[in-house]
């Protein structure tokens, strides 16, 4: 026999070799994989989770006692003032109110095991309910299962037992010694990986293909595919391990399920204040939203200020605070006249000529006086040196009285002070406001446009606070001058509520479209989902709901009207949507 020949039988013998040790070591025992490390889990408290049209309740046992939370089932409200009474195993009792609006219920039946049903009596504000549920146990954590969710024992799959070495056949090995293979080489050969088997395995074809010429190069290359294939599939079927054993986590955390949605458990809810909506069909208008702010009216409101300079005189009473009701009229303070030393110097000169004058006129009234009662004078020229006496001595009581009586200061209108700016004894200039009268019962918004087109007479607008506190509005006028190119828009309060101060940062609503019906939710309703999508989240169960795509378009800057995604019934939430999009 040749030395080609026999190096093309032993490749080919190399070649059933390997196929038969990869065939054995497919999946065989005695295959290690390493430690298996198990995600942590945790188990889901016992609960009772239950619902009528009103109440919805959830029951978490925890330390032995069950905590329950009760809401209202139409908007997820907390009910904090009920009065419940719970029966397991015919045992009754009564739950306690606790003060973050839970109640507490004791009994020894929580900590034995096995599923048990629950009646509970609910009465709240004169409204009574019954419901029923079952008290079901904690779900065991931490099984390891494969993908296909078979169990899989690693104790007795990875033991080393009589099977774990490559047997060959004897009427095999005794013909592969024929050819120059001993036993001793074949178990080297067979205790191999078959990576290693498998590079044998193509060498020795690719030696035979010396011989066969292209039938040996392609039965080479199609041993190099079996050395891939044996090691993509080395741990075989059933006993792929994927990341190492890590099982979704569990228990009483929010989490998204693999089904895309979310468990929100109520104490979750309650932290993040979820509220939920039913939704129905409305009809609103299209609105135009505006920026103002809340103004005095100009007819019901007015300036304290002085018309000399001088000092601040507090009135017996003392000053004014912020706040005071005022009447019309009322002294609010005193402004005592100061000079400077110029006119200081002209107030003593013009005294002293008042008083020289006076003299001179009592003197040639006295002489005139004689004169008269001689009859040598007219009477009549006395009358008129006495009527000039009289208007000089007044001017002089003036003069006087200038520089020493302070000037009262009065409130305009009636109503409060908004604005206080003396103290005793402060030094004011005239023209400089002093006080500020504004009569609560009667506000204005001033807003501001930047449409010129838009009309408002008849119209139906509204306005808002930035705590929420919504109150109507009249409009009253426009002004034709730009300002900063806005118009200025002014609106009358129809009722003012005590939450509105002069200053105050308001939205003003003007409905200008045509009416629409359809479905209007409030933009806190809806988040952006991490691909982008706008969603909101639909209520399944009390702890359960799912993300819903929606398309809309804006109608007032708070509300939104749903065009697809939601249908009426629907409860969806309302408040913090964007919180529960966080939830991963």
């Amino acid at each position: 026999m040749t030395t080609a020949v026999r190096a093309s039988l032993r490749g080919a013998m190399v070649a059933m070799i390997l196929a038969i040790s990869t065939a054995l070591t497919l999946a065989g025992p005695g295959h290690d994989h390493g430690p298996v490390e198990m995600a942590p889990t945790g188990s889901a408290s016992p609960r009772i989770v239950t619902e009528s049209e009103a109440y919805e309740l959830i029951g978490l046992v925890k330390d032995g006692k069950l905590v329950v939370f009760l809401d209202n089932r139409s908007d997820t409200s907390p009910v904090t003032n009920a009065k419940i009474e719970l029966t397991i195993d015919g045992k009754m009792g009564i739950a306690e109110p606790k003060a973050d609006g839970t109640y507490v219920f004791t009994s020894p039946v929580l900590g034995k095991p096995g599923e048990r049903e629950v009646i509970v009596s609910i009465s709240d504000s004169g409204r009574s309910d019954l419901l029923v549920g079952t008290l079901k146990p904690s779900n065991a954590g931490g099984e390891h299962q494969h993908g296909n969710g078979s169990d899989h024992d690693h104790t007795d799959d990875h033991q080393d037992g009589p099977n774990s070495k490559l047997s060959v056949p004897g009427p095999i090995a005794k013909s592969l010694e024929h050819v120059g293979i001993s036993s001793v080489e074949l178990n080297r050969m067979a205790s191999s990986a078959p990576v290693i088997g498998g590079i044998g395995l193509a060498l020795g074809l690719l030696i035979g293909g010396l011989v066969r010429r292209r039938t040996g190069i392609l039965a080479g290359f199609l041993g190099l595919l079996l050395v891939f294939g044996a090691g993509a599939a080395f741990a075989g079927p059933g006993h792929d391990h994927g990341d190492g054993g890590a099982s979704a986590s569990s228990g009483d955390a929010p989490r998204r399920l693999p089904d895309g949605e979310l468990f929100l458990p109520k104490p979750t809810q309650r932290l993040l204040n979820i509220r939920t909506r039913v939704l129905k069909t409305e009809t609103v208008h299209v609105s135009t939203k505006l920026i103002g702010r809340v103004i005095s009216d100009p007819n019901r409101s007015g300036l304290v200020q002085s018309t000399i300079g001088g000092r601040i005189k507090a009135i017996a009473g003392g000053l004014p605070v912020l706040g005071r009701s005022v009447k019309a009229g009322e002294v609010l303070a005193y402004v005592e006249p100061a000079f400077a030393p110029i006119d200081a110097s002209d107030v003593r000169q013009t005294a002293g000529d008042l008083e020289q004058r006076i003299a001179l006129l009592k003197a040639r009234s006295a002489r005139m006086q004689r004169l008269v009662d001689k009859q040598v004078a007219s009477r009549a020229n006395l009358k008129d040196l006495e009527i000039e006496l009289e208007g000089l001595k007044v001017r002089r009581e003036q003069l006087r009285e200038a520089r020493n009586r302070p000037e009262p200061l009065l409130a305009p209108v009636d109503g409060v002070i908004t604005e206080v700016r003396v103290a005793a004894g402060q030094v004011v200039n005239a023209a400089d406001t002093l006080f500020h009268v504004v009569d609560p019962s009667s506000l204005w918004v001033e807003a501001i446009s930047y449409d010129p087109s838009l009309r408002l007479a008849g119209v139906k607008a509204r306005a808002r606070t930035v705590d929420g506190v919504p109150f109507d509005l009249e409009f009253v006028g426009r002004s034709r001058a730009l300002q900063q190119q806005a118009t200025i828009l002014q609106f009358r309060v129809k009722k003012p509520s005590d939450a509105l101060s002069i200053g105050s940062p308001v939205k003003v609503v003007v409905e200008t479209g045509e009416p629409v019906t359809g479905l209007f939710i409030p933009r806190t309703a809806i988040a952006q989902a991490p691909n982008g999508q706008m969603v909101t989240f639909r209520r399944l169960e009390p702890e359960r709901y799912l993300p819903k795509a929606v398309r809309f378009e804006d109608v007032d800057g708070e509300r939104v009207h749903v065009i697809s995604g939601l249908r009426p019934g629907d409860q969806i939430i309302v408040r913090n949507a964007p919180l529960v999009n966080q939830i991963r």
